[in-house]
């Protein structure tokens, strides 16, 4: 049996008035996926533990089996483990955006989406000029980097708090510099990056281009190294993970599931959906999971961007549900369809509402659904109380 997890991040949404009160998911014209519905079952799923906040490293983290109140310890060191840095047990990894602010706000959590090579050489200046022999600044992709401060054994992490910048976009920075203990070392760092790169040369080209300038670092979503078992140890398979961000990348790593990497696959709306598909098949070939993750949906709620969250959701239906169904017919699988949690365009963040998803395959009994989307799964009576209990049923089920 083959076992093939796709979650298109954040595209579960609320009911919208422009789409006479439908969703973009209930909307999007995705035939693949309407067509597993009606020859698949249809739930619901609670992909965030009581207490945790909404957010994309515990809901992924949970739907790759793994219980985030026994093994998550933050979002930096699961990026960490994807861009080949190492953590001894006193370091602590923070995620590092590069952002654009403006007269003393937030204006884009993202500079742009700033490309690769731009990112790269604005973080190398600020390792540079901000890096210590504690603090070490790593380049990732776009505006996801990091940042690990070295060999502290009593920083507080208990009592920092620290606020997403995708969460605070518009909001006064002042307000939103992260508080409690050891946190004016990070507010000292955020706020002299400001001056570095403001007058940056990429920046003045940015501006003069029209683009928003990454003028600002943002430090959050910091956490230990964390020890999982292994995805063979947990399930009995191999498998692999694709995606175009560290984050999940990273738990791929953790759990010894080999991770593809697919050329053009950005993390945003440009990203390379079929070459996707094709490296799950691909790693289908020899094992028998695969967890494929989508960026695309949850920037557009971010970006509060309706008709592109149904673009992408359009997207992943035609270049990667259904090709992969269409290579997988006649051999022995089940697909899962899930968002990991709802970012919804009126809200431009995360929530933690149970996501609509959908199993098809090999053992599963239809139950005659005509449209994947939150609407007909609250008609279900299929309903998990974490990502692991849906995983497990996925993996276990019969008839």
């Amino acid at each position: 049996m083959k076992y093939i997890v796709i979650v298109p991040d954040g595209a579960a949404d609320y009911p919208i008035e422009e789409l006479k009160g439908k969703t973009p998911l209930e909307v999007a014209d995705k035939p693949a996926m309407n067509s597993l519905a009606a020859g698949g079952i249809l739930g619901r799923v609670k992909t965030i533990p009581r207490g945790f906040a909404p957010a994309s490293d515990v809901a992924n983290l949970a739907l790759m089996g793994y219980e985030p109140q026994k093994y998550y310890t933050g979002r930096g060191p699961l990026e960490a483990a994807n861009l080949g840095v190492d953590l001894s047990e006193n370091d602590i990894a923070f995620r590092c955006n590069l952002i654009t602010q403006s007269e003393g706000k937030i204006l884009d959590y993202s500079a742009g989406h700033i490309s690769d090579r731009e990112a790269r050489v604005l973080i190398t200046h600020i390792a540079k000029a901000l890096g210590t022999e504690d603090i070490e600044f790593y380049p990732g992709t776009s505006y996801r980097h990091l940042m690990v401060y070295r060999k502290t054994a009593d920083w507080g992490l208990d009592k920092l708090k620290y606020f997403p910048p995708h969460d605070i976009m518009g909001k006064e920075i002042k307000k939103h510099l992260p508080k409690g203990k050891n946190s004016q070392l990070l507010n000292d760092l955020m706020l002299r990056s400001q001056a570095l790169l403001s007058d940056h040369e990429i920046n003045k080209v940015r501006i003069d281009l029209g683009e928003n300038p990454a003028n600002m670092i943002w430090l959050w979503g910091c956490g230990i190294r964390p020890a999982l078992p292994s995805f063979k140890e947990k399930f009995g398979l191999n498998g692999g993970v694709i995606s175009a961000v560290d984050l999940i990348k990273g738990i791929g790593r953790l759990v010894n599931l080999k991770v593809a990497e697919v050329k053009g696959a950005t993390g945003y709306y440009d990203t390379n959906y079929e070459g996707k598909a094709k490296a799950a098949l691909k790693i289908l070939e020899d094992n028998d999971f695969v967890f494929i993750h989508i960026e695309a949906t949850d920037e557009a709620g971010h970006n509060k961007d309706l008709l592109m969250k149904i673009a992408c959701i359009e997207r992943i239906d035609k270049m990667i549900v259904a090709k992969i169904v269409k290579a997988m017919k006649g051999s022995d699988f089940r697909i899962l369809i899930t968002p990991d949690h709802p970012t919804p365009v009126a809200k431009r963040t995360h929530t933690d509402e149970p996501v609509p998803f959908l199993i098809y395959g090999s053992g599963i009994k239809p139950q005659n659904y005509s449209n994947y989307c939150e609407a007909q799964a609250m008609d279900s009576k299929l309903y998990f109380g974490s990502g692991p209990e849906l995983l497990k049923f996925f993996l276990t089920v019969k008839g």
